[in-house]
């Protein structure tokens, strides 16, 4: 075995266990072991490159190595491009999509269809194995906690995690709400089991936690795409607007959490009401105002 390639998988087990590394060190080590050969490798650059982390974004490339390491023999390859032949080319899966706005204040908006129905049911499956308890932030300590406020789980996906058809997709985001992917927190996608909830909260940093905002800062977007059917109640809730939304199958939502000023806004207060039947699966994208760390 190579040092390159010997390099690279203990950079990957770090990236698994989620320990802090060097990004920009990390991608070198990715880069050469895909220059090795590496099958797995290959995968771990076209994520790389796909947001960014320690590089330059360069879809067309990150977009090729998925075919290269299918060639090359990495499994988990496969079912991506089998996804990826399905929508089309790289220029169709990042066109932005149409939208409408459904509520002025907050200004709520919907992209029907934003997801294919295929596209979403393959997210539920990667994303089942990754479910955890969701935690919120202590207002005491700003720390994420465990809470009663919020009893779905989440399944977060880190690098080791990703999977192009949802990078494609992170960047048909960016793309329709004319926002840089840069400034995308980790994309999660949440399960709501019967009774299960997110009792009324906002999306937005308290501007209580001024490390916070001052390190990452603030989150004015947050986007929803439902994933599933299947379930009854369940509706994305915003109290203060008296405004309750739920979309079918792929259809998207979205919201500043912010108002024109940038001061965080009370009306955009919502909660993730529980399903009453089966089991609900929406995807969440949330945006900040800077680059994050992917």
């Amino acid at each position: 075995m190579s040092e390159a390639i010997q390099r690279f998988q203990q950079a990957r087990a770090a990236i698994e266990a989620d320990r802090a590394v060097d990004i920009a060190e990390t991608y070198r080590i990715i880069e050469a072991a895909a220059r090795a050969g590496e099958p797995e490798a290959l995968l771990f650059e076209a994520y790389a490159l796909g947001i960014g982390y320690g590089c330059e974004v360069d879809l067309t490339i990150a977009f090729e190595n998925i075919y290269i390491a299918d060639e090359a023999g990495a499994p988990d390859a496969t079912p991506q491009a089998d996804m990826m032949n399905l929508g089309g080319d790289l220029a169709t899966w990042i066109a932005p999509r149409a939208v409408e706005y459904v509520h002025e204040t907050p200004r709520i908006g919907m992209s029907r269809g934003f997801i294919d129905p295929a596209l979403c049911a393959w997210l539920i499956e990667r994303a089942r194995p990754l479910q955890e308890a969701t935690l919120v932030y202590d207002p005491t300590s700003g720390r994420p906690v465990r809470d009663a406020a919020r009893t779905n789980t989440a399944g977060t996906f880190k690098l080791s995690d990703l999977n192009m058809p949802l990078i494609l997709l992170r960047h048909r985001i960016a793309n329709t709400l004319a926002i840089a992917q840069a400034n995308f927190e980790r994309t999660a996608i949440f399960r709501y089991e019967v009774g299960q909830t997110f009792v009324d909260h906002a999306d937005y940093i308290s501007p209580a936690f001024t490390a916070e905002i001052r390190a990452r800062g603030q989150r004015p977007h947050t986007f929803l795409a439902y994933l599933n059917e299947g379930f009854s109640g369940g509706e994305t809730n915003f109290i203060a607007a008296h405004k309750k939304l739920r979309g079918g199958v792929g259809d998207a939502l979205f919201w500043r959490n912010v108002d024109e000023t940038g001061a965080p806004d009370p009306l955009t207060q919502h909660a993730g009401d529980p399903p009453t039947s089966g089991e609900k699966w929406v995807l969440s994208q949330f945006i900040r105002d800077k680059p994050q760390m992917p």
